[in-house]
């Protein structure tokens, strides 16, 4: 063997001959599986063996039980187990967001409610003020009227009627007679003559 000729192949690299085709197909037809479907085993970290060290630390425990992982003892809690209890705890929920709900609309009702009443108790008050400005308005107008029809030479411009004594223009007649006095304001009264 001349050593020049001859070279050594790399150490760790094989290189397989080729198939054909065909030889492929027939080995992978003859391929099967006789074991039956399963599915894989369900990993959970906290009954790991391996990490109870890190779950036994005082942050980790801390964090565990404040997420609902573990309970007050160290103990794991099956959600599975607790299941119908949560499902009663949330329809609990539920049903105190539902009548919080009902109870804030009723609220709101009753506010606007009340508050259309006050706004309507408002409106009547002041129409019954208007109301009551126009019929006294009205008397004393009357009364200014049937003085003057009594007095032909008084001066209207000059005539204000006080209005607790307003009234007394409205009994005019009984004797016929009527003056008209000048108060120290310089303001127009009509009075009766009582003893005439």
């Amino acid at each position: 063997l001349n050593p020049n000729t001859c070279k050594p192949k790399p150490y760790g690299l094989i290189h397989p001959e080729p198939l054909n085709p065909q030889t492929e197909q027939d080995r992978e037809k003859n391929w099967s599986l006789t074991t039956a479907p399963a599915p894989l085993p369900r990993y959970d970290a906290l009954r790991d063996s391996n990490l109870r060290q890190y779950f036994e630390s005082k942050t980790v425990q801390k964090y565990l039980q404040s997420s609902g992982w573990i309970d007050k003892d160290g103990k794991i809690i099956d959600l599975d187990k607790f299941r119908g209890k949560l499902n009663i705890i949330e329809q609990e929920f539920k049903y105190a967001e539902k009548t919080e709900y009902w109870r804030l609309k009723e609220e709101e009702e009753m506010r606007r409610t009340i508050q259309v009443k006050r706004e309507r108790a408002l409106i009547d008050a002041k129409k019954m003020e208007r109301a009551r400005k126009i019929k006294e308005e009205n008397r004393i107008r009357k009364g200014l009227i049937s003085a003057v029809k009594n007095q032909p030479n008084v001066d209207v411009h000059r005539m204000s009627i006080e209005p607790s004594r307003a009234n007394t223009g409205n009994q005019r007649g009984a004797t016929g007679q009527s003056r008209g006095e000048v108060g120290d304001g310089g303001g127009f009264f009509v009075t009766q003559d009582k003893a005439e």
